[in-house]
């Protein structure tokens, strides 16, 4: 879905562009409340162990929507911590003397190692100074954007480009649960609050400072649905209204839900923030056809080793990329999350990301344990563009990508068939790029697409019309008048062809069968009615009988699980579509069509 209607502003997102990296002094207060979302439903999971985050008021930032300009990005440098333990008003010394400066700058050393791995050694953190114990009037019981505020105020910090300030106070969690929270200011610059050393430090404060550098949270598309993808509704939200984004939901991202390991940033995220060397992912531009690609382990160092492509009809950008237990995701690419992941940019805001799942139902727990494609899977867009995921190895994988014709082909188990109904001039589908593929066949409908498949032979109409109900000028006249001149109908004996009639599945295995055996004269097509019916509902008395039981041994109908037919039902678009394929097939293993 486009950028701006997939971004909700949730907590004053931090857009950065050339120009907002310019430093501008930030006002040490924050807004206290966070702007009204968008139109997107955003969910965030009681209990998610994760860290929080704002922008500091007044940082210059792009208008709602506009794209983040990556292609400048050239920050390079060390962000000097002042590191702070905090004896808040209500918590004794000796309990503030307990937090571990050696866990906390732990934190700091992790976090540095690890932006310094996605940034190709260009950003780092170092502590450039240590006050421990001071004293603060804040109290325990404040959130922590008063905490932070009351902090930074009182020690009279204020950022300048590539310092950060990270304070550490005496209790378990911050308010609201958070592990952490941070503030960003100019994208080398912020302030960090966290509470004692924990398991979760090293990876809550590289996440914060995840923050400092302009990424947002990675989330998750979630739906009651199950649907890997989903486009936008006209009236603003998503066009299934059981879909939303589930903030922190992607955890095979540091920016995700807090966990013990420091897993590696997504593709998307790299892009949008300028990370690494430039050549890690290939951008294969708007997909067309039929690709095939190469995916290296993303937590690896290989040049090309993530591919992003634009989708033709919706324009907007996926990214590919192989998770396998490497490096940082050593401990996350594993089980379900060892396999490709799918990713976009935007989500719960616009410098967020947005992992695409193989099931988008919502899962239990904090931690998504299928959040991967695997061998033989298929992902497709919302306009249809598929990707296949060929093969998985220990080091790399292949995936195709194909494009539809038709924006809502995919809805359909015979998609495949429908594409080829279009790439063989068998259909151009509805104006507004639809080929509608539950929508019944209409008796017109059928006659152009067997005119068609017999490769639109010239013939001349006659002047007056076979058909009482066909006027001469209807739209199809020309290709119902010919069914008519080969014997593939003769319509119905008061003199009408019914072309507005959706066509019945006996109906249709008479029309085959006689294009089989009068126009293509493959001898195969006249085969004996059997004796034993194929199917549980015709009899060797039933209208049709021959023609229905010679679709079954031709291969061409397997009829329903149940062992019926269903001889008068009526035909949809997706079953033609897989009738003719099968049929071109059935005329090809004979010999092909003599017509």
């Amino acid at each position: 879905m486009p950028l701006l209607q997939r971004s909700a502003a949730l907590f004053a997102a931090l857009f950065l562009s050339s120009a907002a990296l310019a430093y501008q002094p930030a006002s040490p207060a924050m807004a206290a409340t966070a702007p009204a979302p968008d139109t997107i439903p955003v969910e965030q999971v009681d209990g998610t162990p994760h860290a929080a985050h704002a922008s500091e008021a007044g940082v210059a930032q792009l208008p709602k929507g506009q794209e983040f300009a990556t292609e400048s990005l050239t920050r390079t440098g060390d962000i000097k911590v002042a590191l702070v333990t905090v004896q808040l008003a209500d918590k004794s010394s000796t309990e503030t003397s307990a937090i571990s400066l050696d866990a906390a700058k732990n934190g700091i050393t992790a976090s540095s190692n690890y932006w310094k791995a996605m940034s190709n050694n260009r950003l780092s953190m170092s502590v450039a100074s240590v006050r421990t114990g001071f004293k603060s009037s804040a109290t325990s019981s404040q959130d922590y954007y008063t905490i932070t505020n009351t902090v930074t105020r009182e020690l009279g910090w204020v950022s300048s480009p590539y310092t950060a300030l990270v304070i550490f106070i005496p209790v378990p969690t911050l308010s609201w649960g958070a592990l952490g929270f941070g503030a960003s200011s100019d994208g080398t610059s912020g302030r960090i609050l966290m509470p004692q050393p924990s398991k979760f430090t090293n990876n809550v404060v590289a996440h914060e400072f995840g923050h400092v550098l302009g990424l947002m949270h990675a989330d998750s598309l979630q739906c009651g649905s199950g649907i890997a993808d989903v486009g936008p509704a006209i009236t603003g939200g998503f066009a299934d209204s059981s879909c939303s984004i589930r903030e922190y939901g992607d955890t095979t991202d540091l920016m995700g839900a807090a966990q013990y390991s420091i897993p590696a940033i997504s593709s998307s995220f790299w892009d949008r923030g300028g990370f690494g060397r430039g050549d890690e992912i290939f951008n294969a531009g708007l997909a067309s056809g039929t690709k095939q690609y190469t995916l290296k382990a993303w937590a690896g160092s290989d040049a090309n080793r993530a591919v992003k492509f634009t989708d033709p009809k919706s324009k907007e950008v996926y990214y590919l990329e192989l998770r396998l237990p490497v490096g940082y995701d050593t401990s996350t690419a594993v089980n379900g999350n060892r396999g490709v992941k799918i990713v976009q940019s935007g989500g719960a805001t616009a410098a967020s990301s947005l992992i695409l799942m193989p099931s988008t139902l919502p899962f239990s727990g904090y931690y998504a344990s299928n959040q991967t494609w695997q061998a033989g899977q298929t992902f497709t867009t919302y306009t249809g563009t598929r990707v296949t995921v060929d093969y998985i190895t220990s080091t790399a994988a292949g995936v195709t990508v194909s494009t539809s014709p038709f924006i809502d082909s995919y809805q359909s188990a015979f998609f495949n068939e429908i594409d080829w109904m279009y790439y063989s001039g068998l259909s151009t589908g509805w104006a507004d790029g639809t080929y509608r593929p539950f929508t019944t066949m209409s008796r017109e409908a059928m006659a152009a697409f067997l005119y068609r498949l017999a490769g639109s032979p010239l013939y001349t109409p006659p002047a007056a019309s076979p058909f009482s109900d066909v006027p001469t000028w209807h739209g199809f006249y020309h290709q119902i008048s010919w069914m008519n001149s080969t014997g593939l109908s003769t319509g119905w004996a008061d003199g009408t062809y019914r072309p507005y009639e959706s066509i019945t599945r006996e109906a249709m295995s008479a029309f085959l069968n006689r294009y089989s055996g009068k126009l293509c004269r493959i001898a195969a097509a006249d085969v004996a009615a059997p004796a034993v019916s194929p199917f549980i509902d015709m009899t060797p008395a039933s209208g049709f009988y021959r023609e229905i039981s010679w679709m079954k041994s031709a291969g061409i109908s397997t009829g329903w699980a149940d062992g019926t037919y269903r001889p008068a039902n009526s035909v949809t678009r997706e079953q033609m579509a897989a009738f003719i394929y099968r049929l071109d097939s059935y005329h090809a293993a004979n010999g092909g069509c003599v017509a």
